[in-house]
Parts: C-alpha cells; sequence; structure tokens
C-alpha cells in the first residue's frame, strides 16, 4: 500500500489548504519533478509541510520509527521488532525526495533567478536541515545529483561524511543570503514556520551548524580537522543562536478538522480508534518517574493493573514491549494503551482520572518540533563539556537547556487552556522546576546526564534522540532479550542505520548493490 500517494497527499493537502497562502496547493505539485510554474510563495509552505508529515512523529513520517528504536514509543510494525526492511520507508524516502525537497529546490532555483535572497537563505537551511536528518538515517544518499528529475533519473548515492562537508558550506551561504538586503512582500504569510523573520532563521542555521559539528565529534577529519572543529564551535558559540521557545524550529497545526489540519501524531493515536503507537516502558518507567512533566508527556486510558495486557503496571501504565513474544503480544488494547500526550503530539493531559482516548481528548494542535532551544543548550553543554573541556560552562548551558525544555510544556499546557475559561492543565511551578534543576545538576555535569536531559526534552522528534544514542550511548535504553523485560527478543542485532528504499537499489544502476547491514554498517560518526 503506498501510503504516500493516498494517506500522506490527502494529510498533507488538508493541512496546507487551511494555511494562509496555500488555498491552491494542488496548483503546485501537477509535475513534481519538474515543476516551473508555481510560485515561491506556494512553493515554500508545500516544502515546510511535507518536511513536517515525512519526518514528523506519525506512521508517514521517521519520528515514530525512530522513537520507537530509542525505546520511547513501541511499535506493531516491523521497526518495533528491529526488522526493518526496504519496503519499512518507501513512503517516508519518495516523500522527503520527491513532496519535500523537490518544493525546495524550486524555491531555491526561482527565488535565485529573481534574487529574493530571503527565499534563497530559508531554502537553504531547510535543504541542509532535511539532508542532515537523512544523512542521519541512511548514510550515503543521492544528494549532489538528486533532485534534477528527468535530467538525472538515476543520481550516484554521495558518500555520508562529504554530503555533511557540503551542508556545513550551504548553512553558510544561506546565512550570507539571509543578510543580504531583501524584502519580499510574501514572505510572511508563505513561511510556516518563523512567519518571515530572517533572525530566527539565521539564529536556527547558526544553531543547526553547531549541531552538525558536535555530531561530528568522535570522527571529524573527514568533514573537518580537529582543530578547525574547535575553532569553528567557539566561534559560533559566541554568535546568535536560538535563545527562547520563540526561536524553536517547529511545523505548527491548528485545531481545525475541515480540513484537517490538527498534529498527525494526535490522529493516529487519537482520532483513529485502533492507534499508532504504545508508550515504551523504559521512557515511562525508568526515565519519567517521578519527573514533574509525566502527566503532560502520557496519558494513561486506564487507573489499575491490566491484566490481559502485554505490560501492565499498577498505576494503568499499558504498552506492548518491544520486541515481545509474549503471549499476551497481540491482545487487543487499543481503549487501554497509554498513548503519547499533550507534549508530544496535543492529546490529554492526564489528570489521573483515566478515560477512552477520542478525537476530542485533546486538541491536537501542538506544532511538529525539528530543532529546538532547549536542544541548542544541551548541544551546547556537550559541546563545552567534550569539546572545550568547560565544566562549568556545560553546568550554565545544561540549565539553560532544562528550563526551557520546561518552558516548552508550560507553554503548551497555557496553550491548551486558551479557550477553557477553567484551566485543566496546571503550570509547572518555578519551585518544582528549581528542585528539578539542582537535583539534575547535583554531582557535576556528565555526559549521560547531558543526554538523558535531552532525550527527555526531544520526545516528539525521535531522528535526533536517535542519533544522539548511537553517537553517545545515552540514555543506556532497555534493549529486548534483556532480563527488565521477559517474553521480549532482540531479531538481528540493533540498527545502527535504516534501510534504503528497495526500488531505488532495483532501478537505479549509480545505487548500491545491496542493502547495506544495519548493525555493522554505521554513519561515519557514529564511532561508539
Amino acid at each position: 500500500m503506498n501510503l504516500r500517494k493516498g494517506t500522506a497527499a490527502l494529510a498533507l493537502a488538508s493541512l496546507l489548504a487551511a494555511t494562509p497562502g496555500c488555498k491552491d496547493f494542488y496548483d503546485v505539485n501537477v509535475d513534481p519533478i519538474n515543476a516551473t510554474s508555481a510560485r515561491i510563495e506556494k512553493l515554500l509552505p508545500a516544502s515546510q509541510g511535507a518536511m513536517s508529515v515525512y519526518l514528523g512523529l506519525s506512521a508517514l513520517g521517521m519520528s515514530q520509527a525512530t522513537s520507537t528504536l530509542v525505546n520511547q514509543l513501541s511499535s506493531s510494525r516491523d521497526i518495533g521488532s528491529y526488522t526493518p526492511d526496504g519496503g519499512s520507508f518507501s513512503n517516508q524516502w519518495g516523500g522527503l525526495y520527491a513532496d519535500c525537497l523537490v518544493n525546495n529546490e524550486q524555491v531555491l532555483k526561482q527565488a535565485t533567478e529573481s534574487q529574493n535572497w530571503d527565499y534563497v537563505g530559508i531554502a537553504q537551511l531547510q535543504k541542509a536541515f532535511v539532508f542532515s536528518q537523512m544523512v542521519d538515517l541512511w548514510g550515503d544518499i543521492p544528494y549532489s545529483q538528486a533532485l534534477q528529475g528527468a535530467a538525472n533519473p538515476a543520481p550516484k548515492f554521495d558518500k555520508d561524511s562529504e554530503i555533511y562537508k557540503s551542508l556545513l558550506g550551504l548553512i553558510d551561504a544561506g546565512l550570507e543570503n539571509l543578510a543580504k538586503p531583501s524584502s519580499t512582500a510574501t514572505l510572511g504569510t508563505a513561511d510556516l514556520i518563523y512567519g518571515g523573520s530572517k533572525t530566527k532563521w539565521a539564529r536556527m542555521g547558526r544553531t543547526l551548524k553547531l549541531k552538525l559539528l558536535n555530531q561530528i565529534r568522535l570522527n571529524p577529519t573527514p568533514v573537518i580537522s580537529e582543530a578547525a572543529l574547535n575553532t569553528q564551535v567557539s566561534a559560533l558559540l559566541a554568535q546568535d543562536l536560538m535563545q527562547s521557545i520563540g526561536d524553536d524550529y517547529e511545523f505548527k497545526y491548528n485545531s481545525s478538522t475541515t480540513p484537517e489540519n490538527r498534529n498527525l501524531g494526535y490522529i493516529a493515536d487519537y482520532v483513529t480508534a485502533s492507534r499508532e503507537n504504545s508508550v515504551g516502558r523504559f521512557f515511562y518507567q525508568d526515565i519519567m518517574t517521578g519527573d514533574p512533566r509525566r502527566p503532560y508527556y502520557f496519558y494513561r486510558q486506564v487507573t489499575s493493573f491490566q491484566a490481559a495486557a502485554d505490560f501492565s503496571d499498577a498505576t494503568g501504565f499499558v504498552t506492548v514491549l518491544l520486541g515481545s513474544i509474549g503471549p499476551a503480544a497481540n491482545t487487543a488494547i487499543a481503549n487501554s494503551v497509554t498513548l503519547p500526550g499533550l507534549y508530544a503530539v496535543g492529546g490529554k493531559f492526564d489528570d489521573g482520572k483515566g478515560g477512552v482516548a477520542t478525537g476530542v481528548a485533546g486538541k491536537g494542535t501542538v506544532a511538529q518540533r525539528f530543532l529546538t532551544s532547549a536542544s541548542r543548550y544541551f548541544t551546547e553543554a556537550e559541546v563545552r563539556l567534550m569539546i572545550l573541556k568547560d565544566q562549568a560552562g556545560a553546568a550554565t548551558a545544561m540549565e539553560k537547556g532544562i528550563r526551557l525544555a520546561f518552558d516548552k510544556v508550560n507553554d503548551i499546557a497555557a496553550a491548551d487552556n486558551a479557550s477553557n475559561p477553567a484551566p485543566t492543565t496546571p503550570q509547572i511551578s518555578a519551585t518544582v522546576i528549581d528542585n528539578y534543576v539542582q537535583n539534575a545538576l547535583s554531582g557535576g555535569v556528565t555526559l549521560e546526564k547531558i543526554m538523558i536531559e535531552k532525550y527527555k526534552a526531544g520526545f516528539g522528534f525521535g531522528e535526533d534522540v536517535y542519533t544522539d544514542y548511537r553517537r553517545t550511548g545515552f540514555p543506556a535504553i532497555t534493549l529486548p532479550g534483556t532480563s527488565a523485560e521477559p517474553h521480549t527478543r532482540l531479531t538481528g542485532g540493533y540498527p545502527r542505520r535504516l534501510p534504503y528504499r528497495q526500488d531505488d537499489l532495483t532501478s537505479n544502476p549509480n545505487a548500491p548493490k545491496q542493502q547495506p547491514n544495519l548493525v555493522l554498517d554505521k554513519i561515519f560518526w557514529d564511532r561508539r
């Protein structure tokens, strides 16, 4: 079944149809490979919407699969048993290239010709972000010869480290173009992420560059010398990076149902009665026990032990364990399973009363997050600790990251109460946050502590959590087959990368001759 041509296309068309400046969405991709007539103010939001669909937290996006790989979610799909194959991500691979990157490339081409430098800079930064995520998932991919349509239907697969090197230059070019004098009247409504704010786009670009440099710190030399790495991260830390939750790089949804424009993960787990996901036991029990954000992160439909479930505890937490081979692995638990909650998809705040989740349990208006100010500070903490050997600076950055992560939760809670005269979602108090920060920093900053906090804050965008786990080994997630989760089995080893779309390997003579070994063939920065 081709979800990309069916469900994904409908979802993308719906969410864009409800957005200012996008009412003629169907005019954009009449010919997605050679789109030349669509205007840039229509192509830009189309590319941003497609990015949210195919990188986001839903069955159509890569975040669902990667969140499963780090035990934040559990899934009955093949990724839940760690056995993805050449058909597992065909829709996402195709959607990122044909719906997201092709439209973005047209923005870049047409805006360069018309010297609309603000559009050019934005398109370059978006291209760098999306391609960096694809490299982090698949390694060598079509890049230098991609997006040429009929002019080159068989692009070569570029080496992952070479793509990273090019992306760092692309970010620099995007920042340079954003700094050029350019004022386009349509940018404010066409840009669905920052509303045309070049200042915020520039902050995002510099933060993205810091992120990529940090990710290669264990193996920088294929991309940049170690001396240059130190110099460049130090220079970036002195510049204007993402500072507050208002700088977060995210795609916003709203409450419209006709057309449907709610968060796609919310639709998958609340509107769809069969549910797409359950919550990972490790995340709920081992990581979030005692964390004041837990009722914002997860929604328990029941409040007591469920004997028929694959896994349940006395509080009513219900899930299917990853790699389960237990007798209840296939038991129907749609009306009792614990779901992603308010923070991740705009679902229901867990007030402890339970109740079957429906399409009106929650609003589904939470944005799809990609790169946040909290993650910027956790990245800075890692850079200061591991590259610059600055323990005090790492502690300061880590505290800022934690506080911004809590700010995000409180901002989402406030928005959830916005239309309710009797607020039902409480704010996390300053005292609670202060106590949490004090406990988190007690005993000094370590890489493990930084990554645990980043893991928590990153719920909703699994790609970076998966990348961080492969880079650092933290947090030490519970894998199937261990004593902590009986009746589970790890089939074939832990995937350190994802399989290519099989159609590309079959039809493209310049593609690899076979699928990589998902356990042994690591991405170039993965040196753990």
